[in-house]
């Protein structure tokens, strides 16, 4: 049984206890970096949810519970994370948000953490982000970088406002990334949404994070 098959079989039982002391325990053990269980572990386990592809299907609220407990391992995760960015320190700031609208968070919390992996200064606002106040801590925190997390297609046109709405209010100008599930197997959406970068995996930060990966949009 491989690591991905043990862990669902703790998740399928909504067992939270041996989901979070199984997945820490094959970081800490150096089975596995937070990056390949983000990527190879936690992702497939919710896009199962996402297709409910199993025979049985679950509920919204065991989608609830099963999300909640990727959640807590996640969080449990940071002091991996920090402790692996050592080498590479605390570079550009990076802020990232979710259009009105958005409430899936998980997505967006593991790309926090992907940047911090990759030498940024992550800093993730949470879901459905109102227009009211953003401005400001923008222009307290002036990030270089702000990424805009889209998981529900419906919500692409509102990300396209809020891009909008930030270009049109800040007194400067940082580049603006674009990204999520939304935009699964649809071509680049840079220059639909007014943004500057279409990054579509850990891969795609850890380039920007090495000044590989260059902005597309004119």
């Amino acid at each position: 049984m491989n690591y991905y098959e043990q862990f669902i079989n703790y998740f399928e039982r909504e067992d939270k206890e041996n989901c979070v002391r199984y997945a820490l325990g094959l970081v800490d053990e150096g089975k596995v970096d937070v990056i390949t269980l983000y990527n190879n572990i936690l992702k497939p386990a919710l896009y199962e949810i996402a297709g409910n592809k199993r025979p049985q299907k679950i509920s919204v609220a065991q989608e609830h519970l099963r999300t909640a407990i990727v959640r807590t391992i996640i969080e449990c995760c940071y002091p991996y994370v920090l402790q692996a960015r050592k080498k590479n320190g605390a570079g550009e700031r990076v802020m990232i948000l979710c259009p009105v609208e958005e409430y899936h968070e998980i997505g967006p919390r593991m790309v926090e953490d992907f940047f911090t992996l990759a030498g940024f200064n992550a800093l993730y606002l949470g879901g459905n982000t109102p227009l009211f106040g953003l401005v400001e801590i923008l222009e307290k925190n002036t990030p270089e970088y702000i990424a805009v997390s889209v998981t529900n297609y419906y919500n692409i046109f509102a990300a396209k406002k809020l891009i909008s709405e930030i270009r049109s209010k800040l007194s400067y100008k940082p580049k603006i990334i674009i990204g999520g599930y939304a935009f699964q197997d649809r071509d680049d959406p840079t220059q639909d949404l007014g943004a500057d970068l279409y990054l579509n995996s850990s891969e795609d930060i850890d380039r920007l994070g090495r000044g590989e990966f260059h902005e597309v949009r004119t």
